[in-house]
C-alpha cells in the first residue's frame, strides 16, 4: 500500500512538472523595455530542472562578442573597379596592328652614313662607363638579355599566377595580360620605327672592319644601324612602368608596402638593363636615357590614360552621380506652389 501510494505520488508530481515544462518551452519571452533592468529569474526548487537565463541584449551581445573574440581585419580584394573601362574591341585591333608594325619595321634596310656623328656627352659617358674587355662586354650584353627577359616574365607571373591562380580572378588576370601586351606592342612598334628610320650606328662601330664574313655577329646586318633609341632600355622601362601601374591599382600582393616593393625592384632592374646597355658597348647613353623615358611613359600612361584613369572615353560602367547638374522640384504652398530648381 505504501509503495503503491508512493509511486502514484511520484507520477502525479512527474506529470505536473512535465506540464509545467512543456507551457514554459512554448511561451516567448515578452520583449524588454528599452532601459529597464530585466528581472532575475525565480529560485528553482530542488531537484527541478534550472530555467535558462533570459537572452542579453543585442548591445550587450555585441560588447560580448567583440571582447570575446574580435573579429578579423578586412583584407583588400582583388578586384576591377567599375569605374575602369575594360579592353575594349577597338583596343584589339590596334593591339594587333602594333604588332604587326613591329615585326614589319625589321624589313626597314639600313642607311649607312646616316648618324654617325658622337656628341660630347655620349663621347665622355662611353669612355668612362664602357668595359674595355671583350669578353666582359659580352657578359654584361647577355646580362642584359636575362634581367629583360626575367621582367617579362614577371609579367605574366602578376597576371597568370598571382591574380588568375591565387586570387581566383580570371577576368581581372585577362585585363591584366591584355594591358601588357597592349603597351609593349606600342613600345616596339615605336622602336622599330624610329631605330630604323634614324639609322643611328652602334657605338661599336669601330671594331667592324675586314671583310664582312670575317665580322663579329654584331657587325652585320641592320642590327649594327639601330641604335637609337634603346629598345632593351624602353622594353623595360615599358615593363617597370606596368608592373607599378597594376600594383598601385589592384593589391596584387596583398597591398602596402610588398605592392610598392615590386614597383621599386622593378624600376632598379630596368636601370640597371639601360646601364648595361651602355657599359656593353650596344648604345650610347643617349640611346639608354631615350628608351628609358619612353618605356616609363608607355608603361604609366598607357594604362592610366586607357583604364586606370576611370575617365577615359568608351567607358559604358555607371558611375556615381554628380552633385552638377539641372534638378527642379516642386514645393506645395497655402495657395498653390512654386518650382525650384538648381542650374
Amino acid at each position: 500500500m505504501r509503495c503503491t501510494a508512493a509511486l502514484r505520488s511520484a507520477a502525479g508530481a512527474l506529470a505536473a512538472a512535465a506540464t509545467l515544462g512543456a507551457a514554459a518551452a512554448q511561451a516567448e519571452p515578452a520583449p524588454a523595455t528599452p532601459g529597464a533592468a530585466q528581472a532575475e529569474p525565480a529560485p528553482a526548487t530542488p531537484g527541478a530542472a534550472q530555467a535558462e537565463p533570459a537572452p542579453a541584449t543585442p548591445g550587450a551581445a555585441a560588447a560580448a562578442w567583440t571582447t570575446a573574440a574580435p573579429p578579423e581585419r578586412a583584407r583588400r580584394e582583388v578586384a576591377w573597379d567599375p569605374r575602369w573601362p575594360r579592353f575594349r574591341v577597338s583596343e584589339y585591333v590596334a593591339t594587333g596592328l602594333l604588332a604587326a608594325t613591329a615585326f614589319g619595321t625589321l624589313a626597314i634596310p639600313p642607311s649607312e652614313g646616316r648618324w654617325t656623328t658622337v656628341n660630347g656627352f655620349d663621347g665622355s659617358a662611353r669612355e668612362a662607363l664602357r668595359i674595355r674587355s671583350d669578353r666582359q662586354r659580352e657578359t654584361a650584353r647577355d646580362a642584359s638579355d636575362l634581367l629583360l627577359t626575367l621582367m617579362t616574365n614577371h609579367l605574366a607571373v602578376d597576371a597568370l599566377l598571382v591574380t588568375w591562380w591565387g586570387h581566383g580572378r580570371g577576368s581581372v588576370a585577362w585585363e591584366i595580360a591584355m594591358i601588357d601586351i597592349e603597351a609593349l606592342a606600342f613600345n616596339a612598334a615605336l622602336n622599330g620605327v624610329v631605330a630604323g628610320l634614324t639609322s643611328r650606328e652602334r657605338p661599336y662601330r669601330a671594331g667592324c672592319t675586314g671583310p664582312e664574313e670575317q665580322q663579329d655577329h654584331d657587325c652585320r646586318g641592320s642590327k649594327r644601324y639601330r641604335s637609337f633609341f634603346s629598345g632593351h632600355s624602353s622594353t623595360a622601362f615599358t615593363a617597370a612602368g606596368l608592373v607599378c601601374s597594376h600594383h598601385a591599382h589592384l593589391p596584387l600582393y596583398g597591398g602596402g608596402a610588398p605592392d610598392a616593393l615590386a614597383c621599386a625592384a622593378s624600376l632598379g632592374t630596368a636601370t640597371a638593363v639601360a646601364t648595361l646597355r651602355v657599359v656593353s658597348d650596344q648604345h650610347f647613353a643617349t640611346d639608354a636615357l631615350t628608351g628609358a623615358a619612353v618605356g616609363a611613359l608607355t608603361g604609366l600612361g598607357l594604362p592610366w590614360l586607357l583604364h586606370y584613369r576611370g575617365g577615359a572615353p568608351g567607358s559604358t560602367s555607371a558611375r556615381a552621380p554628380r552633385g552638377d547638374g539641372v534638378s527642379i522640384r516642386f514645393v506645395p504652398a497655402p495657395l498653390g506652389g512654386y518650382l525650384v530648381g538648381r542650374f
